[in-house]
């Protein structure tokens, strides 16, 4: 039997699990390009050369109040490596980990627990620095307006702070092209009146994920501007949630030399036209409202590997079922808004983690949803026959297609 591999259950057994194929089918794996993790000397190095700024020791002396904020389990960014780097620069400052507040950049999702926060930022930091969640219906203060329109209300323990550090990850994005850099700020420690103004009415005509700049992206930034961010920390995440590369410096400067690195990194070989392509939705797997980010190949090159009339499966854990988000989420006001992939294809979901039930009734009527993967392969089977040509993307949200040759 055929077999092929996808990366599963980010955060909770980051495992592989394989696929197996009707006997017949001629099965692809489409890799991403990938590199090797850091290790701690490439984070000492990150940290040695930031970009478009002076490094993080000497931007924090004289400082007194930091404040690190770090995205949650949604994201891949593997905090317990990175904000011990980001306290030893501070020690060498003259700031305590002790006098540190590391706020969960949590945005619209839910707060997270203390077995949430171990996963995230270890236990190191956990002991040593004060931990809090933000909320984004209270605690939070106006500083003005972007040009955009948008209300820039943040987080009052963040705003408070006299050294702003954002450390996040740097991966595909429907709306600003790449994730990171100031969406640590917008959305993820806004009041939920910022986030629903920040989403409403993006991406624009002809922005699509894995541009550089988007509508989107340069409101984010205009609010990190406004906001005084001092300096970033961004991972480029390896296919099993290493790091590949790190950038650290300015706001925007060194979110675009990630971003350079993200593309080399998540650049996949184009399978050419196939009858069937799976595509799973690590690492953004824990929770089925991340589903549609699997996509991320076919959507940032504005091309489906499908043939018209062929499948469409999407791979994902659901490890915490549906997930939560207060903007996005069933009866959530931007909630009608919940892309729902269409295209001359079947959508099917692979997905242990829910059920019917837990879909919206338009979901349900265009979509087909398997818990189990045999359930999915007899379908495809009884579909597509004993013949067929199969792609599978391991990582397809951090995957972006290559042009073809």
């Amino acid at each position: 039997m055929p077999r092929a591999s996808v990366r599963w259950q980010a955060w909770f057994d980051d495992c592989d699990l394989v696929l197996e194929f009707p006997a017949g089918w001629a099965v692809r794996t489409c890799s991403p390009q990938d590199a090797t993790d850091i290790g701690a000397r490439g984070i000492a190095a990150a940290f040695a050369e930031p970009f478009g700024a002076p490094r993080l020791h000497e931007i924090a002396a004289g400082r007194t109040a930091p404040c690190v904020v770090i995205d949650d389990l949604s994201r891949p960014t593997p905090g317990a490596r990175l904000i011990p780097a980001v306290l030893d620069e501070l020690a060498a400052a003259g700031i305590a980990a002790e006098e540190v507040t590391v706020l969960i950049g949590a945005a619209n999702h839910r707060p997270l627990m203390r077995a949430d926060l171990l996963k995230k930022v270890g236990e190191e930091v956990l002991s040593r620095c004060r931990v809090r969640n933000h909320f984004s219906w209270t605690g939070c203060r106006e500083i003005g307006t972007t040009t955009r329109g948008t209300p820039v209300r943040l987080n009052t323990d963040f705003l408070d702070a006299d050294l702003k550090i954002l450390v996040g990850s740097i991966v595909p994005h429907p709306v600003t092209g790449f994730s990171g850099g100031a969406k640590l700020v917008l959305p993820a420690v806004a009041a939920i009146e910022s986030a629903q103004a920040f989403h409403t009415g993006v991406p624009k005509r002809g922005e699509r994920l894995g541009m550089t700049e988007t509508t989107a992206r340069r409101d984010a930034e205009e609010a990190g501007r406004m906001a005084g961010v001092d300096f970033i920390v961004n991972a480029i995440p390896t296919t099993n949630r290493g790091i590949a590369g790190l950038v650290t410096g300015d706001l925007v400067a060194a979110h675009r030399a990630g971003v350079d690195i993200a593309r080399q990194v998540y650049a996949t070989p184009d399978p050419g036209e196939v009858d069937v392509a799976v595509f799973a939705s690590y690492p953004k797997d824990n929770e089925f409202l991340q589903y549609s980010t699997a996509l991320s190949a076919p959507t940032g090159a504005g091309r489906s590997p499908v043939r018209p009339g062929g499948t469409v499966v999407i791979a994902t854990a659901a490890t915490e079922g549906m997930g939560f988000h207060s903007l996005f989420g069933p009866g959530m006001p931007l909630g009608h808004l919940a892309p729902t992939p269409s295209g001359d294809f079947d959508l099917v979901i692979f997905s242990p983690g829910v059920s019917a039930n837990d879909l919206r009734p338009e979901q349900r009527a265009e979509l087909t949803l398997f818990n189990t993967w045999q359930d999915t392969s007899n379908w495809l089977h009884r579909k597509h026959g004993d013949h067929a040509a199969a792609a599978v993307f391991p990582t397809g949200t951090t995957q972006l297609l290559r042009p073809p040759t």
